[in-house]
């Protein structure tokens, strides 16, 4: 996700609620990921209402179908979810029935359903700056 003051995104990239999106089809454990949206000027996004989890599950799903990860994680304490921007996870979440199981510390969007699940950091996913 980048943050831009002007009316426009840089290419690749498309507004929504002010803020700018890419899906990257690109199999990357979490942290490079990370890495990759930093150096492309941005953070993994976060969807933290129900209205930019359903723009972020339609974007992706233009370039692929498989899993995504987005900048949730609970890396630092064990259930304590947090944003990679450093925010608690607050009142909008779209688990997946079951989920958070505690099987791993970093949170992606699971095919076809698009509900969130835990999964250990080191597995490799697809990618939404």
């Amino acid at each position: 996700m980048q943050i831009f003051l002007t009316a426009s995104c840089p290419e690749g990239y498309t507004m929504w609620k002010g803020a700018c999106y890419k899906a990257f089809k690109a199999l990357k454990i979490f942290v490079l990921a990370s890495v990759a949206c930093h150096k492309d000027g941005g953070l993994l996004a976060m969807p933290k209402d129900a209205e930019t989890n359903a723009f972020l599950i339609s974007l992706y799903k233009s370039v692929g179908n498989y899993a995504f990860w987005f900048g949730l994680h609970d890396r630092y304490e064990e259930g304590s979810f947090e944003w990679v921007d450093g925010s608690a996870l607050g009142g909008f979440t779209y688990w997946s029935p079951g989920e958070p199981m505690g099987s791993g510390d970093c949170v992606l969007s699971a095919p076809q359903t698009g509900k969130w699940q835990d999964i250990p950091c080191g597995n490799n996913a697809d990618f939404i700056c």
